[in-house]
């Protein structure tokens, strides 16, 4: 009996991407950094390892990614060894046809260090990071300035993604002053504490207010929302409207479904590419989302022109957080509804 309610227990661990690597760890605080310690084996024992954990669905890749390099930061500061471990602390991306890795940090980015989870499990030394974002760090990775160095260090994207970026670029955008736009819909409209996403009517709003006062010549877009793409489409047929050829539906969520070999991984991938292009826009527009911070992060405050569409949070309620978007979209600023007078940040 005790056997079946520990494989029990371990299957639901597994299901919420924890995994039996945790049993027994240690609590610890180390310059008031809360880590969790445990050894593994006789391995390594001059060296202090720090195992970046963020298990759990639910959370985009450029939220992972946004934890992974401040959990890197804390790594530096402590003067030990990172390695970013998504195989056995699973994440949504984790998709078990892809044959390279099952790490799914690897699937998108080169190890943070040279050491294996081979060698980092069996060693003498080894400390977790907390299961979360940490504390003391900002959510806008933008206000974050002092990890530039901290990515340059240790975040380089695979080079099948970087070369496919280089290749649209090349294809794209040489010779076009591009005003990138994220334009974010579907579920973010009704979940619970999330920032609301723009209206249509919004979107065009800052584009016309972009358009009007600098010379870009083409968007590019990146929506996950089918039908945003054809709204933008057929409203600016004046000029070039970009956009990937990557999976997008009529409102349904794509990490629902699953129509192709891989999808998750693919998800992740697009994604990824679709960011890593935003950030080598002259321009952009967005509202809250990491995705698109992400960008602007990366992009290192380059940007000529920079739009941020700020709604505000939903409720924390879900039955109101589900109608509430709906609602606002529709009434006029004066009672409650959202703005569409926009100023440029940059």
């Amino acid at each position: 009996m005790f056997g079946k309610r520990m494989k029990l227990y371990i299957r639901q661990l597994l299901g919420r991407g924890m995994s039996p690597l945790v049993y027994n760890e240690s609590s610890i605080s180390k310059n008031s950094i809360p880590l969790f310690t445990k050894t593994f084996g006789d391995s390594n024992p001059d060296k202090y390892f720090y195992v970046i954990r963020q298990p759990g669905a639910g959370r985009g890749l450029f939220s992972l990614f946004s934890s992974v390099l401040c959990h890197l930061d804390i790594c530096d500061s402590l003067g030990f060894i990172p390695v970013v471990d998504f195989q056995n602390f699973s994440c949504v991306y984790n998709d078990y046809e892809c044959e390279d890795t099952k790490n799914a940090w690897e699937y998108y980015f080169e190890p943070v260090s040279q050491y294996t989870l081979d060698e980092v499990y069996s060693s003498k030394n080894v400390f977790f990071s907390i299961p979360s974002y940490p504390n003391g760090y900002s959510y806008s990775i933008t206000a974050e300035t002092k990890l530039h160095s901290t990515l340059d260090k240790y975040i380089k994207f695979k080079s099948s993604i970087l070369e496919e970026v280089e290749s649209y670029k090349q294809e794209f955008f040489l010779n076009r002053k591009v005003l990138g736009i994220h334009f974010r819909g579907q579920e973010m409209k009704t979940a619970p504490n999330h920032w609301y996403p723009p209206t249509k009517k919004q979107m065009k709003s800052a584009i016309d207010l972009l358009l009007e006062q600098y010379n870009f010549n083409a968007l590019f877009i990146v929506t996950e929302e089918e039908s945003y793409l054809d709204f933008l489409r057929s409203t600016y047929k004046s000029i070039d409207v970009l956009a990937n050829n990557h999976y997008r539906t009529y409102g349904v969520n794509a990490y629902k479904q699953k129509p192709r070999k891989s999808h998750l991984f693919l998800l992740g991938k697009e994604i990824a590419i679709d960011a890593l292009l935003l950030a080598h826009c002259q321009g952009l527009i967005y509202c809250t989302s990491n995705v698109a911070t992400v960008s602007d992060f990366l992009n290192g405050s380059r940007y000529e022109a920079k739009l941020i569409i700020n709604n505000g949070p939903n409720f924390s309620n879900p039955i109101l957080a589900k109608y509430s978007w709906y609602v606002k979209a529709i009434l006029p600023k004066s009672l409650g509804g959202f703005s569409s007078n926009f100023k440029v940040n940059i």
